[in-house]
């Protein structure tokens, strides 16, 4: 027999069934079918047997060594046993033990060192303050978006990257590290989860996704309803940090219809495609709406879908020519007044709680022209002051510098022109106008 047993009872009824159980001939074939060992006692089903048979004794495989001390190895059923001997691929139940005592203490003194090093960290960012009335235009906007989907933990608990999906269309994480990495937003290591902090080759690490995210308290109101409150009544005057916003969020809202195109016609687009894509899709966002852009994301996915059916081509070969007609369409449209086309938002393509912001606050979504959102956001621009005749001639000169170092001089004299017709007074319609060259 290549199983050796240790006999667990004196029974000779249960001595005979472990023995027939185990018995071999030379070849290390079994002797008997565990269907033949029945019924034994109130046993009446074969699969109960090799339990049973446990009970009675401890099975150890001759044709087997342990992989690390080379001892023997406990087998606890037949199809563990080899017919020729080998090394184990695991080790013995002795090995074993000994390898989860020592991981449990080696794990335990990793932890200690986590701990050691997050220490100041904690400290630190328990201490950290905001002055919530100096937050920039963007930070505002973006916390107020992310209140949307985690409130009330963003007044007076921690969240995580994936509680914000619902932030925006795609890459929703990219707006919340952004804030992260400004450290508007602190992390709590003592309210993350086990595993979130780890040592490699003697360095801290994290994952991201797993960080407890707070919002540090105001330096005066300290944290709470009342201190958010404090967001919602922000004047917002950075017309630029704000545009540049909105880009990232339209450039997602855009991406993200294209991405669902793509995976209805299996389209598969490289890193570096997307890229190029990125780029010309906020090119395009600052003239034209995302409905407008959605409708050329359709039709160049369709036309890709169209060429892959061709000979001589295929799906790669067809999505590499994504980018390039997106750039040729919008290239088309500047020269042909426009893109005529817009779609509507699919039902199952979330605007996000961003988008519900903009929209809330400056009446802006998917319908709105790029060029449009401009020269909204400029009209929030504080109003140049001018209170002589010497600081108008100065402003008018800054205006003329201005228009001529500009793309199109003549526009810029024409929408002057439109504020005099339109009754606005010599200084007003300066500062109306300047405010575009800023």
């Amino acid at each position: 027999m290549a199983v050796k047993l240790e006999l667990l009872t004196q029974d000779p009824e249960e001595i005979e069934l472990v023995t027939r159980y185990w018995a071999m001939d030379e070849e290390g074939a079994y002797l008997e079918r565990v269907a033949d060992l029945v019924p034994f006692r109130d046993i009446m089903k074969s699969g109960q047997i090799a339990k049973q048979v446990r009970e009675y004794c401890l099975a150890f495989d001759e044709n087997q060594s342990c992989c690390l001390c080379g001892g023997e190895v406990r087998v606890y059923g037949r199809a563990e046993a080899k017919k020729v001997f080998q090394r184990s691929s695991t080790p013995c139940a002795p090995c074993a033990e000994l390898q989860n005592r020592t991981r449990a203490e080696q794990a335990a003194l990793e932890q200690a060192e986590i701990s050691r090093r997050l220490a100041y960290k904690i400290e630190r960012n328990a201490a950290a303050t905001l002055d919530y009335t100096s937050l920039p235009d963007n930070v505002v906007l973006l916390l107020l978006a992310i209140d949307a989907v985690v409130a009330p933990r963003l007044a007076h608990g921690t969240f995580g990257m994936g509680d914000c999906d619902d932030l925006a269309p795609l890459n929703a994480d990219k707006f919340v590290k952004q804030l992260y990495k400004d450290e508007y937003l602190l992390e709590d290591p003592s309210a993350a989860k086990a595993g979130t902090y780890f040592l490699q080759n003697g360095d801290l690490w994290l994952k991201t996704y797993q960080l407890e995210l707070f919002l540090p308290p105001d330096k005066t109101h300290g944290r709470g309803i009342g201190a958010l409150g404090l967001l919602n009544e922000h004047r917002f005057t950075d017309a630029d940090s704000l545009f540049n916003l909105w880009l990232d969020y339209a450039v997602a809202d855009v991406l993200r219809y294209l991405s669902d195109q793509c995976n209805i016609y299996s389209h598969d687009l490289e890193d570096e495609a997307i890229e190029k894509i990125t780029s010309t899709v906020r090119h395009g966002l600052q003239t034209y709406s995302v409905a407008q852009l959605w409708s050329v994301m359709w039709k160049v996915v369709r036309d890709a879908a169209s060429l892959a059916n061709r000979e001589y081509y295929n799906r790669p070969k067809a999505a590499a020519t994504i980018p390039n007609k997106i750039r040729k369409l919008l290239e088309v449209a500047d020269q042909q007044g426009g893109i005529q086309r817009s779609w509507d938002r699919p039902e199952h393509h979330l605007a996000g709680s961003l988008g519900m912001v903009f929209s809330n606050l400056f009446d802006i979504d998917e319908y709105s022209q790029g060029s449009h959102v401009i020269e909204m956001f400029n009209r929030l621009r504080p109003p140049v002051q001018v209170e002589t005749e010497h600081d108008l001639q100065s402003l008018a000169e800054t205006f003329m510098r201005s228009a001529s170092d500009g793309p199109d001089p003549w526009s810029a004299m024409e929408h002057f022109a439109d504020k005099i017709r339109a009754g606005l007074t010599t200084e007003d319609a300066l500062m109306e106008v300047l405010s575009q060259y800023r």
